[in-house]
């Protein structure tokens, strides 16, 4: 609104003249006239669109104060006078952000302008602040300028202006005309002492120029761009960017360009004030190159620590085992090491080599985390067992490993092993079923023939082997004999690999009679290894390499082919109504293929189904149950028999009978030598023939040696043995020899 003031024609013209001036190098809207004798201000004239102000002796005295610091003064936001503006004066700055001098012909304060701006309010540059103070000249009451025209003399006294303004000032100023804005350019007209003392230009080396002499290839073209653009739209702008001095020495400036109009609001002229702010820039430089190289300083401490932690992470992980957190084998073999640094009369050491029983059945049937939380309450256990001076690691796998050293190692390393076999043997219980465990245990002493840790450690093993073979949860002492054997095990695991192709197997057939005609009912094919060196080497020797080794399936394939193709080759007539029976151990069950292969076999000899019985052991099916009961499921969908071997010992069951297709149960051969002298014995054995009679299985008894063996069971009514009584097995050609003369017979 436009503020109620009294009537003064000059003072109105001359605040209108102002304020339209403003406008075009700030968002100026209006202003008000406030002068008068000291004591006694009042607002004299307002223009555009204003607000009301009370006037009274603490106002006069407040404005009094502010323009002090200047002749004008800029009390919008981020001015450090917006928080002076007293509570009686309210929201002045609200509306009025900019307060002007008036002095009369003395340079005396004799009153004010309060310019209205329009948002978004933004502090005064001081290009804008020297081109206010020339259009305030105009409100100076004892000596007004004349009116300036709009013609040449109007511009160059607009110019005289200007120039009375900016001489004294302390910023280096540039006068331009107001055209062209295109190339050249606007010709400087004016410049201020300050300017030529900053640059080194002379005053008849700049005038006639334009700006762009000050320029250099450092100058931002960007910043040049936006210069043009306010130039063009007639809009104050203000940048920083790099000049250059006539010696060719580069400075930044604080920039600011503001056009100045007369009061028609015709733009005579440019006004450009540069601000030397090369300290501050080369402050702003080093702050920012500080806080890189404490940024640098800081990431390089984190990456020393970071290298120091990853350090301290790989030393742990290069000497530790993941799972169990225990020493590892690297850890453990640097230890034994140390021993064999010291003078040999002070060698004096013991390592205890463990390895879990079974262990392959928990970790395939219940899974390997079941395994995994099994190692590391195993670990615990362990850890439980040891003397101060112990060293605990885990090799790999389920295997771990003991050293003792100093004085008795050898008493300690006997001691720590009975202490393991008892704490294992404690069930363990993972995800919720109670799991019993073994282990076996090697122990050697360090002597003379031992001259690293690798041969320390590989007798400990031998001598763990050896405790295997004695049962679950045992203990040995390594002897040499031990490390002979692990030779002649290595000598055969290699021969081994080699004896399919070389024709080192053959095959012989134990006949299975009926107890009561001695009638040959059938054949159990036996696969016999005789090898050039080793001789002939037992099968319960090298079977369980085979399976070890992982040639079982290659093995069980050759037999099978071999052992069907031979049946059929003898004569129809004795062979007629004969079942083959084949071994399978519960690898080649598990073995993906493995029906096809049978199948596959059946065709390509020509042999019934019905004629091949395969015979199995109870140990089968604690390793992957479902795929055994698949497997033996599709095997009878082909036709062919199932046999339980060796029933009554290691892991029978009842269940097993009930659960799977089986045809026939073989008693093991200890119940048929044991029934002669033990009353519960031949009650089992009373009992097994009582349930394949109800279930209309067929009984064979194994291991019959003796004629008292035999009679007992024809007693019982046995209907089928097998034995060295009545043959022990026989090569191809011979059987069928038996075969034709119990045919004949």
């Amino acid at each position: 609104m436009l503020a109620a003031v009294p009537e003064n024609a000059t003072s109105n013209t001359a605040l209108k003249g102002l304020v339209q001036a403003a406008a075009a190098i700030t968002q100026c809207c209006g202003g008000l006239l406030i002068e008068g004798p000291p004591g006694a201000w009042r607002v004299t004239a307002a223009y555009g669109t204003t607000r009301d102000v009370p006037v009274d002796a603490a106002t006069e005295s407040w404005l009094r104060m502010l323009m002090s610091y200047g002749d004008v003064v800029d009390i919008g936001d981020g001015s450090p006078f917006i928080h002076s503006v007293p509570d009686f004066l309210g929201s002045l700055a609200d509306t009025y952000r900019v307060c002007i001098a008036v002095k009369d012909s003395s340079d005396v304060l004799a009153g004010i302008v309060l310019l209205a701006l329009t948002p978004p309010f933004k502090l005064l540059s001081a290009a804008q602040i020297y081109a206010l103070k020339t259009h305030s000249v105009a409100l100076y009451h004892t000596a007004p300028h004349p009116a300036v025209s709009n013609g040449p003399t109007g511009v160059i006294e607009r110019l005289r202006l200007l120039e009375s303004v900016v001489v004294h000032a302390k910023d280096a100023i540039l006068i331009t005309e107001a055209e062209p804005i295109d190339l050249p350019g606007p010709r400087i007209v004016y410049c201020n002492p300050a300017f030529l003392a900053t640059t080194g230009f002379s005053l008849e080396e700049i005038v006639g120029k334009t700006p762009r002499i000050l320029q250099c290839e450092e100058t931002d073209r960007s910043t040049l761009d936006q210069i043009r653009s306010a130039l063009t739209r007639w809009q104050p702008v203000e940048v920083e960017l790099i000049n250059t001095r006539r010696d060719g020495t580069r400075f930044w400036v604080q920039l600011s360009i503001v056009p100045v109009a007369n009061e028609k609001g015709w733009f005579t002229h440019w006004v450009s004030v540069q601000r030397d702010i090369s300290e501050r820039k080369e402050a702003e430089e080093g702050l920012r190159q500080a806080q890189i190289d404490r940024e640098e300083q800081v990431a390089l401490r984190s990456r020393l620590v970071e290298r120091e932690r990853i350090q301290e992470e790989l030393t742990y992980a290069a000497f530790h085992d993941d799972l169990t957190r225990l020493k590892n084998r690297a850890y453990f073999m640097a230890q034994i090491q140390e021993v064999f640094s010291l003078a040999q009369a002070e060698r004096d050491a013991a390592v205890l080599y463990l390895d879990l029983d079974r262990f392959k059945y928990i970790n395939d049937g219940m899974g390997h985390r079941a395994g995994d939380i099994l190692l590391q309450i195993v670990a615990q256990r362990l850890q439980s067992c040891l003397t101060d001076n112990a060293v605990l690691a885990r090799i790999g796998g389920d295997e771990f490993a003991i050293l003792h050293t100093g004085e008795a190692s050898k008493q300690a390393a006997i001691d720590t092993a009975k202490r393991v076999i008892q704490a294992l043997g404690v069930a363990v219980e993972v995800e919720g079923q109670a799991i019993f465990t073994s282990c076996s245990v090697g122990i050697v002493t360090l002597d003379a023939a031992h001259t690293g840790a690798e041969d320390l450690v590989r007798d400990a093993d031998v001598a763990m082997y050896a405790a295997k073979k004695q049962g679950p949860g045992k203990w040995a002492l390594f002897d040499l004999s031990m490390r002979q054997a692990a030779v002649d095990l290595l000598l055969m695991r290699n021969a081994l690999k080699h004896a399919l192709a070389r024709e080192e197997f053959y095959l012989v057939y134990q006949p299975i009679f009926h107890a009561g005609s001695r009638r040959v009912a059938g054949v159990e094919a036996l696969v016999r290894w005789q090898h050039p060196v080793l001789g002939n080497v037992p099968p319960d020797v090298f079977i369980a390499v085979a399976e070890d080794i992982g040639i079982i399936h290659e093995m069980g394939r050759w037999v099978m082919q071999t052992a069907c193709a031979e049946i059929k080759r003898w004569d129809a007539s004795p062979a007629a109504g004969l079942r083959l029976n084949v071994n399978v151990s519960g690898a080649e069950l598990n073995h993906v293929g493995f029906v096809a292969k049978v199948a596959q076999i059946l065709e390509s000899t020509s042999l019934s189904p019905r004629d091949l019985q395969i015979e199995i052991t109870e140990s089968v099916f604690l390793n992957e149950p479902e795929t055994v009961a698949i497997a033996l499921a599709d095997l009878r969908k082909l036709g062919v028999h199932i046999a339980l071997d060796d029933f009554g010992t290691g892991y029978s069951s009842l269940g097993y009978i009930d659960r799977y297709p089986i045809d026939s149960i073989k008693i093991d051969r200890s119940f048929v030598t044991r029934m002669m002298t033990h009353r519960r014995t031949i009650a089992i054995v009373t009992s097994i023939l009582s349930l394949g009679s109800a279930l209309g299985v067929d009984i064979v008894a194994e291991g019959v040696e003796t004629q008292d063996q035999l009679d007992r069971l024809q007693s019982l009514d046995c209907p089928f043995v097998q034995g060295y009584l009545l043959s022990p097995p026989l090569r191809g050609e011979e059987m069928k020899h038996l075969l034709a003369l119990r045919n004949e017979n």
